[in-house]
């Protein structure tokens, strides 16, 4: 019965749909990295990059090659949305993709995450059988339906990331408005100064505005997808869904994500609709007969992994709970926990190293880093972490000296004060990194700092 669950045969037209606007999404947004100049200052410029712990190898592929490589990957995109060569094409791209997600950390984006899940999801997700290259140049593989796990899984991943992204804002500063506030002033002042509406500019910039938006904010995204899963509502849900992406695309210029969030809202509508919509003409096509014994096989090894993708992307969202420490304070387990948007955070960092007399000598860290990189380092530890062993490395190339490195650095959150955010007796050169684990030598969140209603 399970297995008829997953594998209910069902119209491939949204699908299809999707496969088109997941390859124009990938075209766009890596070809617009290279002229927007994302690639030249996350890949290019910066001679040291803060990869995933673990992925430190990835920094061989720094430089030049990085804009022919994005310039592949927005054609790989162009192949997916024509479906030709799908299969090499996603497979590729995943793999790309993959790499340079993991090569940094200094322009982290939740979308980026998605767009690596989702790619993998392609790779498997037969998305080229109808209304592709493939499938004119190939007839054998042209088929009208898919099984039903490709819509679950888009569903189930959207309810994770709209769920977690909804509890993850309820804490002060953002039902306050505090942290929406800066934003929203800068609206305001455009509005005011700019284009001369000073009424609708000071009430854009107001905190009562922010305050409405962020509980505005809030119900959206906690209730988007029990809308989208009443047929009743379902055409309200879509319209709210526009009205938020875009308002948040035109207000915080975050890329393609609003209108990638807006693609995958297809897998919620009856799959009807998009066949008599886009592909009237549409003929039933037989299914190929294949072996039962070994579908039965990759059925259940891949039962298995639809529940265990499931559970992971459950427990990362959850995981700092397990972690003693506030995740707005000390930042364990905030990456691909969709955490979007909520809080603003800057810093003051001071590297020193000291020698066999205790002296201590200030190490100009603009020297090796970028000024965006110094900025997103002083506010994340584990990148803290990571270039007290590049300065190691580089100070002691050999390994012949006990180089010892410190700390002194200040954090302020949502425009608070600045507090003392790194324990500055700590060698971190000589400290191992904790994986699952709190680090120590990251200074308790001040009392004065309420970041929590339990504060």
């Amino acid at each position: 019965m399970y297995n008829d669950f997953l594998y209910r045969k069902i119209d491939n037209s949204g699908l299809v749909l999707f496969r088109i606007f997941f390859g124009l999404f990938i075209m766009l947004e890596c070809w617009g990295a290279i002229f927007t100049g994302w690639v030249a200052s996350n890949f290019v410029e910066p001679t040291i990059t803060f990869s995933f712990i673990g992925f430190e190898w990835t920094s061989i592929f720094l430089g030049q090659n990085m804009l022919y490589l994005y310039g592949g990957m927005g054609f790989l995109g162009l192949m997916i949305a024509l479906g030709f060569m799908y299969r090499i094409s996603t497979l590729f791209f995943a793999l790309l993709w993959t790499l340079t997600y993991l090569m940094q950390k200094t322009s982290y984006n939740n979308h980026y995450y998605l767009f690596m899940l989702v790619s993998w999801v392609m790779v498997l997700a037969p998305a080229h059988r109808f209304f592709s290259l493939d499938s004119f140049l190939f007839s054998k593989i042209k088929s009208n339906q898919c099984s039903m796990w490709v819509y679950y899984f888009f569903m189930g991943q959207m309810t994770i990331m709209y769920f977690f992204a909804a509890i993850n804002k309820i804490y002060p500063d953002w039902f306050n408005g505090v942290f929406l506030l800066p934003s929203f002033e800068k609206v305001g002042n455009y509005l005011k100064y700019d284009l001369s509406f000073d009424i609708l500019g000071d009430f854009v910039g107001s905190l009562p505005f922010a305050k409405a938006i962020a509980i505005a904010g809030f119900l959206f995204d906690l209730l988007i997808v029990p809308i989208m899963l009443i047929p009743k509502l379902r055409r309200i849900g879509l319209v709210m869904a526009l009205v938020f992406h875009l308002f948040n695309s035109a207000v915080f210029q975050i890329g393609i994500f609003p209108y990638f969030s807006l693609a995958m809202m297809i897998f919620f509508f009856p799959v009807e609709w998009f066949q008599e919509q886009f592909f009237p003409k549409k003929s039933y096509l037989l299914d190929r007969i294949e072996n039962k014994e070994a579908q039965a096989t990759r059925k259940m090894i891949f039962r298995y992994a639809f529940i265990l993708y499931f559970l992971w992307q459950i427990y990362l969202p959850i995981r700092h709970h397990f972690i003693p420490g506030n995740v707005f304070w000390t930042e364990e387990g905030h990456r691909m926990a969709w955490r979007m948007m909520l809080r603003s955070k800057s810093g003051d960092i001071t590297f020193y190293t000291e020698n066999k007399n205790g002296e201590r000598k200030i190490i100009p860290i603009q020297h090796y880093l970028t000024g965006k990189q110094i900025a997103k380092m002083a506010v994340s530890p584990d990148m803290i972490w990571q270039f007290a062993h590049i300065l190691k490395d580089k100070l002691d190339p050999e390994g012949k000296e006990n180089v010892k490195i410190f700390v002194h650095s200040y954090v302020s959150v949502n425009r608070s004060a600045y507090y003392p955010f790194i324990d500055d007796n700590v060698d971190l050169a000589n400290e191992k990194w904790s994986y699952f684990g709190h680090q120590t030598w990251i200074l308790p969140q001040p009392k004065e700092l309420h970041l929590s209603y339990f504060d």
